[in-house]
Protein backbone atom coordinates (compact mmCIF):
# COMPACT_ATOMS: atom_id res chain seq x y z
CA UNK A 1 0.00 0.00 0.00
CA UNK A 2 2.75 2.83 1.16
CA UNK A 3 4.81 1.85 -2.13
CA UNK A 4 1.61 2.70 -4.03
CA UNK A 5 1.31 5.47 -2.37
CA UNK A 6 5.03 6.06 -3.09
CA UNK A 7 4.49 5.18 -6.92
CA UNK A 8 1.60 7.56 -6.94
CA UNK A 9 3.63 10.67 -7.22
CA UNK A 10 5.35 10.00 -9.78
CA UNK A 11 2.35 9.53 -12.30
CA UNK A 12 0.96 12.71 -14.47
CA UNK A 13 -1.66 14.58 -12.96
CA UNK A 14 -4.55 13.32 -15.76
CA UNK A 15 -2.95 10.27 -14.31
CA UNK A 16 -3.61 10.78 -10.73
CA UNK A 17 -6.82 11.78 -11.48
CA UNK A 18 -8.05 8.87 -13.53
CA UNK A 19 -7.00 6.68 -10.69
CA UNK A 20 -9.14 8.49 -7.73
CA UNK A 21 -11.93 8.60 -10.09
CA UNK A 22 -11.69 4.87 -9.95
CA UNK A 23 -11.28 4.25 -6.87
CA UNK A 24 -14.15 6.81 -5.95
CA UNK A 25 -16.30 4.53 -7.75
CA UNK A 26 -15.21 0.94 -6.65
CA UNK A 27 -15.55 2.23 -3.34
CA UNK A 28 -19.31 3.99 -3.87
CA UNK A 29 -20.25 1.01 -5.89
CA UNK A 30 -19.45 -1.52 -2.80
CA UNK A 31 -21.16 1.06 -0.32
CA UNK A 32 -24.28 0.73 -2.79
CA UNK A 33 -24.59 -2.67 -2.63
CA UNK A 34 -23.70 -3.43 1.41
CA UNK A 35 -26.31 -0.39 2.10
CA UNK A 36 -28.85 -2.46 -0.63
CA UNK A 37 -28.59 -5.87 1.03
CA UNK A 38 -29.02 -4.26 4.77
CA UNK A 39 -31.75 -2.41 3.68
CA UNK A 40 -33.84 -5.09 1.63
CA UNK A 41 -33.72 -8.94 4.02
CA UNK A 42 -36.34 -10.69 2.83
CA UNK A 43 -38.86 -10.88 5.86
CA UNK A 44 -41.00 -14.14 6.01
CA UNK A 45 -44.32 -13.47 8.16
CA UNK A 46 -44.25 -16.54 10.49
CA UNK A 47 -47.38 -18.44 10.32
CA UNK A 48 -49.87 -18.08 13.18
CA UNK A 49 -51.36 -20.26 15.11
CA UNK A 50 -54.40 -20.93 13.00
CA UNK A 51 -52.12 -22.04 10.04
CA UNK A 52 -49.88 -24.06 12.03
CA UNK A 53 -52.91 -26.35 13.46
CA UNK A 54 -54.20 -26.38 10.00
CA UNK A 55 -50.99 -27.93 8.53
CA UNK A 56 -50.64 -30.71 11.76
CA UNK A 57 -54.11 -31.60 10.77
CA UNK A 58 -53.51 -32.33 7.00
CA UNK A 59 -50.08 -34.05 7.92
CA UNK A 60 -51.91 -36.41 10.33
CA UNK A 61 -55.23 -37.15 7.74
CA UNK A 62 -52.49 -38.25 5.45
CA UNK A 63 -50.56 -40.35 7.62
CA UNK A 64 -53.84 -41.87 8.58
CA UNK A 65 -54.51 -43.15 5.05
CA UNK A 66 -51.52 -44.39 4.42
CA UNK A 67 -51.52 -46.64 7.40
CA UNK A 68 -55.39 -47.81 6.37
CA UNK A 69 -54.09 -48.52 2.83
CA UNK A 70 -50.89 -50.26 4.48
CA UNK A 71 -53.56 -52.67 6.63
CA UNK A 72 -55.76 -53.39 3.63
CA UNK A 73 -53.00 -54.59 1.36
CA UNK A 74 -51.45 -56.88 4.29
CA UNK A 75 -55.51 -58.19 4.84
CA UNK A 76 -55.87 -58.87 1.12
CA UNK A 77 -52.06 -60.83 1.32
CA UNK A 78 -52.99 -62.75 3.89
CA UNK A 79 -56.09 -63.79 2.94
CA UNK A 80 -56.75 -65.26 -0.87
CA UNK A 81 -59.98 -65.80 -0.77
CA UNK A 82 -61.35 -62.48 -0.26
CA UNK A 83 -58.93 -61.35 -3.34
CA UNK A 84 -60.93 -63.60 -5.78
CA UNK A 85 -64.24 -62.98 -3.96
CA UNK A 86 -63.36 -58.90 -4.81
CA UNK A 87 -62.65 -59.41 -7.95
CA UNK A 88 -65.94 -58.79 -10.75
CA UNK A 89 -66.82 -61.94 -12.37
CA UNK A 90 -67.08 -61.35 -16.13
CA UNK A 91 -70.82 -62.10 -17.73
CA UNK A 92 -70.92 -62.59 -21.01
CA UNK A 93 -73.48 -59.71 -22.61
CA UNK A 94 -76.39 -61.45 -23.99
CA UNK A 95 -76.96 -61.24 -27.78
CA UNK A 96 -80.56 -60.08 -28.24
CA UNK A 97 -81.63 -62.10 -31.52
CA UNK A 98 -81.75 -60.26 -34.48
CA UNK A 99 -85.20 -59.90 -36.95
CA UNK A 100 -85.42 -62.00 -39.92
CA UNK A 101 -84.62 -59.64 -42.37
CA UNK A 102 -81.27 -58.86 -40.64
CA UNK A 103 -80.17 -62.16 -40.64
CA UNK A 104 -79.10 -62.59 -43.52
CA UNK A 105 -75.55 -60.20 -43.93
CA UNK A 106 -75.50 -58.81 -47.18
CA UNK A 107 -72.90 -56.36 -46.90
CA UNK A 108 -69.98 -58.72 -47.89
CA UNK A 109 -71.80 -59.45 -50.69
CA UNK A 110 -72.41 -55.58 -51.62
CA UNK A 111 -68.14 -55.56 -50.94
CA UNK A 112 -67.19 -58.26 -53.53
CA UNK A 113 -69.75 -56.43 -56.19
CA UNK A 114 -67.68 -53.73 -56.14
CA UNK A 115 -64.16 -55.31 -56.02
CA UNK A 116 -62.25 -56.32 -59.71
CA UNK A 117 -62.30 -59.65 -60.82
CA UNK A 118 -59.63 -61.37 -61.87
CA UNK A 119 -60.46 -64.49 -63.89
CA UNK A 120 -57.67 -67.03 -63.57
CA UNK A 121 -56.16 -67.56 -66.89
CA UNK A 122 -55.88 -71.11 -68.39
CA UNK A 123 -52.67 -71.98 -69.30
CA UNK A 124 -51.42 -73.69 -72.70
CA UNK A 125 -50.58 -77.38 -72.29
CA UNK A 126 -46.79 -78.53 -73.26
CA UNK A 127 -46.27 -78.47 -77.23
CA UNK A 128 -48.33 -75.46 -77.94
CA UNK A 129 -46.66 -72.69 -80.15
CA UNK A 130 -47.39 -69.54 -80.37
CA UNK A 131 -46.15 -66.92 -82.88
CA UNK A 132 -44.33 -64.19 -81.17
CA UNK A 133 -45.18 -61.66 -83.54
CA UNK A 134 -48.88 -61.81 -83.27
CA UNK A 135 -49.07 -62.88 -80.16
CA UNK A 136 -51.45 -60.28 -77.85
CA UNK A 137 -50.84 -60.45 -73.96
CA UNK A 138 -54.07 -62.31 -73.42
CA UNK A 139 -52.66 -64.79 -75.49
CA UNK A 140 -48.89 -64.42 -73.70
CA UNK A 141 -50.12 -64.71 -70.60
CA UNK A 142 -51.22 -68.32 -71.46
CA UNK A 143 -47.96 -69.41 -71.90
CA UNK A 144 -46.82 -71.06 -68.34
CA UNK A 145 -43.80 -68.36 -66.63
CA UNK A 146 -45.35 -65.39 -68.43
CA UNK A 147 -47.77 -63.33 -66.29
CA UNK A 148 -49.15 -60.16 -66.85
CA UNK A 149 -45.52 -57.66 -66.41
CA UNK A 150 -43.18 -59.78 -68.68
CA UNK A 151 -46.00 -60.13 -70.74
CA UNK A 152 -46.70 -56.40 -71.11
CA UNK A 153 -43.07 -55.90 -71.19
CA UNK A 154 -42.88 -58.07 -74.49
CA UNK A 155 -45.56 -56.55 -76.30
CA UNK A 156 -43.89 -53.18 -75.27
CA UNK A 157 -40.40 -54.27 -76.97
CA UNK A 158 -41.78 -55.46 -80.10
CA UNK A 159 -43.51 -52.64 -81.14
CA UNK A 160 -40.16 -50.53 -80.27
CA UNK A 161 -38.35 -52.99 -82.66
CA UNK A 162 -40.95 -53.75 -85.31
CA UNK A 163 -41.14 -56.80 -84.37
CA UNK A 164 -38.59 -60.19 -83.13
CA UNK A 165 -36.30 -62.23 -85.77
CA UNK A 166 -35.73 -64.43 -83.02
CA UNK A 167 -36.93 -65.69 -79.74
CA UNK A 168 -33.30 -65.02 -78.59
CA UNK A 169 -34.22 -61.09 -78.47
CA UNK A 170 -36.14 -61.50 -75.30
CA UNK A 171 -32.42 -61.57 -73.45
CA UNK A 172 -32.41 -57.88 -74.34
CA UNK A 173 -35.19 -57.62 -71.65
CA UNK A 174 -34.09 -59.73 -69.33
CA UNK A 175 -36.74 -62.60 -69.90
CA UNK A 176 -34.92 -65.95 -69.68
CA UNK A 177 -35.53 -66.65 -73.56
CA UNK A 178 -33.87 -70.04 -73.08
CA UNK A 179 -37.01 -71.43 -71.10
CA UNK A 180 -38.91 -69.84 -73.92
CA UNK A 181 -38.04 -71.02 -77.44
CA UNK A 182 -40.16 -73.88 -77.25
CA UNK A 183 -43.45 -71.74 -76.89
CA UNK A 184 -42.44 -69.17 -79.77
CA UNK A 185 -42.05 -69.04 -83.52
CA UNK A 186 -41.05 -66.12 -84.83
CA UNK A 187 -42.04 -65.24 -88.70
CA UNK A 188 -39.91 -62.11 -89.91
CA UNK A 189 -42.42 -61.67 -92.51
CA UNK A 190 -44.24 -60.07 -89.90
CA UNK A 191 -41.46 -57.72 -88.95
CA UNK A 192 -42.63 -54.41 -89.83
CA UNK A 193 -39.50 -52.69 -91.70
CA UNK A 194 -38.18 -48.75 -92.18
CA UNK A 195 -37.54 -47.46 -95.94
CA UNK A 196 -33.53 -46.91 -95.86
CA UNK A 197 -34.14 -44.61 -98.89
CA UNK A 198 -36.66 -42.15 -97.48
CA UNK A 199 -36.28 -42.50 -93.93
CA UNK A 200 -34.69 -39.49 -91.82
CA UNK A 201 -31.94 -39.48 -89.25
CA UNK A 202 -34.50 -38.80 -86.51
CA UNK A 203 -36.62 -41.59 -87.55
CA UNK A 204 -33.36 -44.21 -87.91
CA UNK A 205 -32.29 -43.25 -84.30
CA UNK A 206 -35.64 -44.18 -82.64
CA UNK A 207 -35.44 -47.30 -83.33
CA UNK A 208 -33.66 -49.17 -80.50
CA UNK A 209 -30.94 -50.80 -82.34
CA UNK A 210 -29.65 -47.33 -84.28
CA UNK A 211 -27.99 -44.97 -82.42
CA UNK A 212 -27.95 -40.71 -83.32
CA UNK A 213 -24.22 -41.03 -85.55
CA UNK A 214 -25.21 -44.20 -87.24
CA UNK A 215 -28.40 -43.03 -88.80
CA UNK A 216 -25.91 -40.05 -89.52
CA UNK A 217 -24.14 -42.18 -91.53
CA UNK A 218 -26.46 -43.49 -93.54
CA UNK A 219 -28.16 -41.00 -94.39
CA UNK A 220 -25.44 -39.12 -95.06
CA UNK A 221 -23.78 -41.64 -96.91
CA UNK A 222 -27.50 -41.92 -99.24
CA UNK A 223 -26.98 -38.21 -99.90
CA UNK A 224 -23.71 -38.52 -101.27
CA UNK A 225 -23.95 -41.68 -103.16
CA UNK A 226 -27.73 -42.44 -104.21
CA UNK A 227 -29.97 -45.12 -102.76
CA UNK A 228 -29.33 -47.63 -100.66
CA UNK A 229 -28.53 -51.74 -101.98
CA UNK A 230 -27.35 -53.05 -98.91
CA UNK A 231 -25.27 -52.35 -96.00
CA UNK A 232 -22.31 -53.58 -97.23
CA UNK A 233 -20.20 -50.03 -97.70
CA UNK A 234 -20.79 -49.59 -93.63
CA UNK A 235 -18.21 -52.38 -93.10
CA UNK A 236 -15.58 -49.86 -93.08
CA UNK A 237 -17.38 -47.00 -91.08
CA UNK A 238 -16.24 -46.29 -87.31
CA UNK A 239 -19.97 -46.07 -86.29
CA UNK A 240 -20.96 -49.86 -86.92
CA UNK A 241 -19.42 -53.91 -86.13
CA UNK A 242 -20.95 -56.69 -87.89
CA UNK A 243 -22.75 -57.49 -85.71
CA UNK A 244 -24.65 -54.22 -85.32
CA UNK A 245 -25.14 -54.76 -88.70
CA UNK A 246 -26.67 -57.77 -88.98
CA UNK A 247 -28.77 -57.14 -86.44
CA UNK A 248 -30.00 -53.64 -88.18
CA UNK A 249 -30.20 -55.29 -91.63
CA UNK A 250 -33.59 -57.19 -90.15
CA UNK A 251 -35.67 -53.99 -90.11
CA UNK A 252 -34.28 -52.13 -93.34
CA UNK A 253 -36.21 -51.96 -96.33
CA UNK A 254 -33.79 -51.32 -99.24
CA UNK A 255 -37.13 -50.99 -102.09
CA UNK A 256 -37.60 -47.74 -103.47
Amino acid sequence: MWQFLKDFHYYRPADQRAIVVLLTLIFITIGATLYYEHTHKPTVSPMDEAQLQVFADSLQHQDSLRASRRQVLAERRNNPARQSSERPVYQPRQRSERPEYQKKDTVPSLLMDTLPRYEKIEKYEPGTVVDLNKADTTELKKIPGIGTVIANMIVNYRNQLGGFYQVEQLQEINIDASKLLSWFKVDEADIRQIPINHASVDRLRHHPYINFYQAKALVEHRRKHGNLTSLKPFVLYDEFTEEELERISHYLSFID
